[in-house]
């Protein structure tokens, strides 16, 4: 709007491949400097979720595409990376996080379980969801009584 005003018209795309060019130019150095940092760490946590990507080269839209998050624990300044990757292959962690040696956080997903000097955590939330899916299965009747679901959920519960 502001190069509209000054009689300067440019496209949606112009806009958006600036951006992109000035994150690979400029910014692409601020993020491999936190990588090296995030490696560094001896505490991450690291998940990976599906996403589309319109008119991406060779792929339909409808495919899914996986941005992978890598975080830092708690010492030390917070340090969020994400990864965009096209699949969800386990050779994506193992390369993102090579030099890596700590502990890493992580849901029950295998892809994990090939990085290299990485000693897997698991994530409670995860194992809290399926006690609290086993409780609401149960018939009414049974979801207040002390089932192995209902003691399971109960536990998570007092960690958190």
């Amino acid at each position: 709007q502001q190069f509209a005003r000054q009689g300067v018209t440019l496209s949606r795309q112009t806009l958006a491949n600036w951006v992109v060019t000035g994150a690979h130019r400029w910014l692409r150095l601020l993020y491999d400097r936190l990588h090296t940092e995030l490696l560094a760490r001896k505490y991450l946590h690291a998940d990976e979720t599906t996403l589309q990507v319109l008119h991406e080269a060779g792929r339909a839209a409808t495919s899914d595409s996986y941005m992978w998050l890598y975080r830092s624990g708690n010492n030390g300044p917070p340090i969020v990376l994400y990864d965009y990757q096209e699949s969800r292959s386990k050779e994506h962690p193992k390369k993102f996080l090579k030099g890596f040696a700590g502990y890493l956080h992580v849901d029950g997903y295998s892809g994990y379980h090939d990085v290299e000097h990485a000693t897997l955590v698991g994530c409670w939330a995860h194992a809290r969801r399926k006690f609290d899916e086993a409780v609401k299965s149960l018939p009414s009747s049974e979801q207040k009584k002390p089932t192995a679901a209902r003691i399971g959920l109960q536990y998570c519960n007092d960690l958190f």
